[in-house]
Formats: structure tokens, sequence, C-alpha cells
């Protein structure tokens, strides 16, 4: 199967520093990648980098075949609906002054889908689907938790259905009942061929989720492969020491 999205050589320059550096892997239709490291390793930076947020210093992404970055935004915008983020800060990323009925619909809007009655179905079914009470869609993020935030950042994400998904650290604002859902629900979409990027902390989510795993520090790639070949007989001793953090893993 030809890949979703190719990375090859990425790497970051920001004042003298390589923050990302020779970072290369590709991803499939329906397949899980798992980025794994200790804070400041540079998992933010290279998931944007493939949001397109950022553009690399050197190294280049192609998206379905064609470039992606770096890119002119007005040569990449008709394509934006294909990839689309969970942040992990939900209500740094959400506008403040839109209820969430606005927020879920304000993509199609965007993308001119549908008409106001269909959106406002598609925003009710969304929030059904991420498990988002209905009662908070006429609030203000301000005034939601952080839980509540991440599943409305989720469901936004999802209006356009993707087909790749970009997760920066999605369980951690979410209590382990609401955790299992998400996860469930990220293992229905990629059964419907929906990409995933996953940076995490949460070991366990990564085991259950990814495919393949690429582990960071200080920017540069440590190993990277199958997933529970990986977790199973670590490679490098930094591995082991994000095992032993989690004795619950096993």
């Amino acid at each position: 199967m030809a890949p979703l999205l190719c990375a090859e050589g990425l790497g970051l320059l920001r004042e003298g520093r390589w923050t990302l550096k020779d970072v290369s892997f590709s991803i499939a239709p329906g397949e899980a990648w798992g980025i794994i490291g200790a804070s400041g390793s540079g998992k933010t930076t290279l998931l944007n980098l493939v949001l397109g947020l950022v553009e690399p210093t050197t190294g280049r992404i192609e998206l379905e075949g064609g470039p992606w970055s770096p890119l002119k935004e007005r040569d990449r915008r008709s394509r934006r609906p294909k990839v689309q983020a969970v942040f992990q800060d939900a209500l740094a990323s959400l506008p403040p002054h839109r209820t969430g009925w606005e927020i879920l619909q304000e993509p199609l809007e965007v993308w001119r889908r549908g008409n106001v009655g269909t959106r406002r179905e598609a925003a009710a079914h969304m929030a059904a689907r991420v498990r988002l009470p209905e009662a908070c869609l006429a609030q203000l993020p301000g005034t939601l938790s952080g839980g509540l935030a991440q599943r409305l950042c989720l469901g936004r994400a999802l209006m356009l259905e993707p087909a790749l998904l970009v997760l920066d650290e999605p369980c951690s604002a979410l209590d382990p009942t609401l955790a299992s859902h998400l996860l469930d629900l990220l293992l229905a979409l990629k059964a419907g061929g929906t990409a995933l990027l996953f940076a995490s902390h949460d070991l366990p989510a990564v085991r259950l989720l990814c495919d393949q795993l690429l582990l960071l520090r200080e920017g540069r790639p440590l190993c990277q492969g199958a997933t529970g070949q990986l977790l199973s007989d670590p490679p490098h001793p930094h591995l082991w020491e994000l095992l032993e953090a989690v004795p619950v893993l096993e």
C-alpha cells in the first residue's frame, strides 16, 4: 500500500540549535505511529512539522504523493481537511468566544459542506460519538473541564473526516474511563482507514494503539520499528528507562 504521508530527513534549526534532526518515517492509511520520548525530546516539534504549522530547515514531507512541506500555504490549503489535529492544551486551541455548537460546525462552514440543518445534525452526532454531553454544546470553552474541552477538540478534528489525525497527548486530561473510550474510538478510526500520529507518554496506550514506534531524544531518533517488538525487546537504554518508569505496562 502506498504511504499516505512520507517524511524524509526532517530537521528544524532554531537559534543555532537543532531541535529536530534526521527524522524519517512513512504512514500508510489505517496505520498508527506512536511518537515517544521524554519532555523536550521533540515530539510536539515533529507534529507541528507534519501539520505544516512550521516549515522544516531540512528534509521534506509528502502527502498522498504530492509535496506538503516545505510549501507555501496557499498551495497547501486545499488539502488541509485531510490532516487534522488534537492539541495537548485543549482550552488554548479552542476559540473562547464560540459555543460548542459553533466550534463543531465551524469546519463544515469554512469548507462549505452541508447547510445549516445538516451541520447542526452532524455536530449533534459528533458530540455523541466523542461522549460530549449535548448540554455542554451551549457553553463557551472557558466553562468546560479539561476533559470536556479535549473531547470537543477531538470532535472538531473529526468533523472533516481527515485521512490523518495528529494527536498530542490526547489522554492527558481524561479520566481512565474516558481515556479508554478515546482509545476505542481511535481503534475504530484505524479500522476505517484513518491514519494516526500519536505522541504520548502513555506507553500502555501506545502499545494498544500503535503499529509503529519512533523514540526521540533531544530531537534525534534513537530507534524506530514495530511497536510490539521494540517494547518487548528494547534496543536502546533510553527506551528501557521509559519502560521501567511504567511498571504496569506488561
